[in-house]
């Protein structure tokens, strides 16, 4: 894929979001063409940096409250 074809706006909102840029570049050169022509319709920088947002997400790591762990066991007793 030739990056000097990314849409200006698009090439904006990766700048911004790094973690979005990674995941946009171990992509399939299929996925970012799609990913790419779903950018085309977008209307407005808000929706943009959604879009690639949603990138990121799957990134992101749960949270984990390791200090409840003890809660786990909480509970009625039994006998």
């Amino acid at each position: 894929m030739d990056y000097n074809d990314l849409p200006i706006g698009l090439g904006l909102a990766f700048a911004t979001n790094r973690a979005a840029m990674d995941r946009f570049v171990d992509m399939t050169d299929n996925e970012k063409e799609e990913f790419v022509e779903r950018s085309r319709s977008v209307m407005s920088k808000s929706e943009m940096e959604r879009l690639v947002g949603s990138l990121a997400q799957d990134d992101e790591e749960p949270e984990l409250h390791m200090e409840d762990v003890k809660d786990i066991f909480k509970g009625p007793s039994i006998g």
